[in-house]
């Protein structure tokens, strides 16, 4: 615990219900993806719940090496095209959809890309496909960092992607838009995509079908494509509902209507996920109007049962964990997170700082080397909190201070607002004080 006096600090007071409509901010991977369309595309684009996370303020910003320039206002991203440039020096992607966009835009332009080593197997395959497709990229034997992506645009043919990746597609499609000739992916299902709903939308033309005496699917497209100025009004990200739902989930008498939630793979495992600490969620599908899929969530809290996270779904939900930790610790019975050691790596050990945090509120924890088992309490006491400076932290003992009797004060939060922004000010608005 801090001790300095004069620490940075949050305080959070006990609400007593929520209840009401909110959508969910922006997801980031398909808000890069549209931004990255929209740098293909003549004039001017809008893109509405655009998620204004670091990630895409640093994407935006490297953009205009492209001679691509984006504003925002609030969550609404203006994207203009200009002359096209080539960017100096090294590119640098912090994400692998930042990453695979990165790629799409700079092959067969000269420029050198970068990343970290938390995606390194999935930078390779990016470029594996692309050298598929005959374009010359060239990078050091032990692995894809740096590349040259050289100076020779993709040429048709056929690439077998095998399991759907938006990361091959987002680079392929990106790279390939202007050149002549039929360019083909092979995959294992035939679902629909955010990426091919954004290169739809901006009139580029796609053929998707089964292939002859397979249980693949084939994705065509036949350059050169110029692409049309679209609106996108884009869908929510699932950390941003997590985080709503969660707040709902453990305040007695809720019923919140999460709107505009993602129908993507990780919004689905985190329904399943809650369902299985017994909150009633009603699921309407829905689309945004540019056509993406969605969903509306309507949510009832009520008793909730433990529940045991490890292996894919520890992995999956990975920096959520200090929030399902909390849900845990409102719930009946023992909660189990294993497989999460990860967690106890770089500036903070995050295991500690939960279960140092959740003890002082009263929840009985029992710590392990790669997780901890949470013991559920009838109510969270208000206690002064330690976040360490990381923003999941924070969070997490904001919703449980949210739901705690009497106040908790949260030292060191970390730049909550910044890494989630929009997130509080959702919680808020839904959130009913008083008797």
């Amino acid at each position: 615990m801090a001790d300095v006096a004069d620490v940075e600090a949050d305080v959070v007071k006990r609400v007593r219900k929520f209840e009401g409509v909110v959508d969910v901010p922006g997801s980031e991977s398909i808000s890069i993806q549209a931004l990255a369309m929209a740098a293909k595309t003549e004039g001017e684009t809008i893109v509405s719940r655009c998620a204004i996370t670091p990630g895409i303020r640093k994407f935006s910003e490297q953009l205009k090496g492209f001679g691509v320039f984006v504003s925002f206002e609030g969550e609404t991203a203006t994207v203009v095209r200009r002359e096209p440039t080539i960017p100096d020096g090294e590119v640098v992607a912090d994400s692998i959809n930042a990453y695979a966009a990165l790629a799409g835009l700079s092959v067969g332009r000269g420029v050198v890309l970068t990343g970290h080593e938390s995606f390194r197997p999935e930078a390779s395959r990016v470029l594996d496909a692309l050298n598929a497709f005959d374009a010359v990229v060239r990078h050091s034997e032990d692995g894809p960092f740096p590349a040259d992506l050289g100076k020779v645009a993709p040429k048709p043919g056929t690439y077998p992607l095998g399991q759907p990746d938006s990361g091959v597609k987002t680079a392929l499609f990106l790279g390939a838009l202007e050149q002549e000739g039929k360019f083909e992916l092979q995959q294992g299902l035939s679902g629909e995509d955010d990426l091919e709903v954004l290169f739809r939308r901006a009139g580029g033309r796609l053929e998707k079908a089964r292939i002859e005496d397979s249980d693949g699917y084939r994705i065509t497209f036949e350059g050169p494509l110029t692409l049309t100025p679209r609106d996108h009004e884009l869908p929510g990200d699932a950390t941003g509902a997590l985080f709503i739902l969660a707040a709902a989930a453990i305040r007695p008498k809720s019923e919140v209507e999460v709107t505009h939630a993602g129908s993507d793979w990780r919004t689905r495992r985190l329904i399943d996920l809650l369902r299985r600490l017994d909150l009633t969620i009603a699921i309407d599908k829905t689309r945004t109007t540019s056509g993406f899929s969605s969903r509306s969530l309507k949510v009832k809290s009520g008793d909730l049962r433990r529940i045991k996270i490890t292996d894919e779904y520890a992995a999956l939900f990975l920096n959520e964990v200090p929030t399902f930790a909390v849900v845990g610790a409102c719930a009946v019975g023992e909660t189990v997170i294993r497989d999460v050691a990860s967690l106890r790596e770089g500036n903070v050990d995050v295991i500690s700082l939960m279960v140092e945090g959740l003890r002082s509120m009263g929840v009985r924890v029992g710590e392990m080397l790669d997780g901890l088992v949470v013991q559920g309490v009838n109510t969270l006491q208000g206690s002064e909190v330690d976040a360490g400076g990381d923003p999941r932290v924070g969070i997490a003992f904001t919703i449980a201070g949210l739901a705690a009797d009497g106040e908790t004060k949260i030292l060191n939060p970390g730049p909550i607002e910044e890494t989630y922004p929009g997130v509080l000010s959702r919680i808020h608005s839904v959130a009913i004080t008083g008797r």
